[in-house]
């Protein structure tokens, strides 16, 4: 080999040797390519739920290790993982699952979902981590619940165990008794909650609404009440469902259903 020939190997050599040590990057995913759907969440105070995130990648690049990483002022217990390949010719959803412990009722932060994934490549060529934040629509309540609840003979005995069957006469009252508990940690202010008692066969009884007037801290309860359902004089003989729903505006907290037997 003579000399020109030998410094242009050697320049070769040290070319291919300098490309070698280069990586090339490559931009990731925006995050307005990477779509999330949600269903509106609705959940009691420190309570755990399993719900479903739907994603699309709408980019031509793939997006990997895609998870919920935080969610406002939620806890996030788990949540999995998944790769999602470019878009061809349509969009492929695919589900993650995540399961949440939901804060305090009262918590008013805006709750946002964080998404994180990697895709891309640095000037290293290690992937590139992104993020989206996805508003989701919250409902937190309060932890309480219906107890003691049932037909007694009269006002006189709402104290008396409760029984969930009653067979009464046409015109006469039937008596409901029912208490609610706080099963939560937070205080939850007197008259924010109702108790409707709902006669299913409007011929046979309307409805009434009562305010539960106490407060109660935690493991707190309301005094037990009772409330007389007056059935129609030509009420139908026959059953039908007496629904006791605890609410707190539009929201149900608890449900009981009682049967309710109208003698011929």
């Amino acid at each position: 080999m003579n000399f020109i020939n030998k410094i242009i190997f050697n320049l070769i050599i040290i070319s291919l040797i300098l490309l070698s040590g280069c990586v090339s990057t490559k931009a990731p995913v925006d995050s307005v390519d990477v779509m999330v759907d949600i269903s509106p969440i609705k959940i009691k105070e420190y309570s755990e739920q399993q719900i479903s995130l739907t994603i699309s990648n709408k980019a031509n690049e793939p997006i990997d290790n895609v998870k919920v990483t935080s969610f406002g002022s939620f806890s996030i217990l788990e949540s999995s993982s998944v790769n999602i390949p470019g878009m061809k010719d349509e969009l492929k959803p695919v589900s993650i699952a995540v399961k949440i412990l939901a804060p305090s009722f009262d918590s008013d932060e805006e709750q946002m979902f964080t998404l994180s994934y990697s895709s891309g490549k640095d000037e290293k060529g290690n992937p590139v981590l992104k993020t989206k934040n996805i508003p989701v629509e919250t409902t937190i309540l309060p932890n309480a619940n219906l107890q003691f609840v049932g037909f007694v003979k009269g006002m006189g005995n709402i104290t008396e165990a409760e029984v969930t069957t009653w067979t009464i006469a046409k015109g006469e009252n039937a008596t409901i008794t029912f208490s609610v508990k706080n099963e939560g940690r937070t205080t939850i202010d007197e008259n924010t909650m109702d108790v409707l008692i709902e006669v299913d066969n409007k011929r046979i009884g309307s409805s009434k609404k009562i305010t539960i007037k106490e407060p109660m801290a935690r493991a707190g309860t309301s005094y037990t009440k009772g409330v007389e359902v007056p059935i129609l004089e030509n009420a139908p003989n026959g059953e039908t469902d007496v629904v006791v729903t605890l609410l707190k505006g539009d929201e149900i907290l608890d449900s009981r259903i009682l049967l309710l037997i109208v003698k011929l």
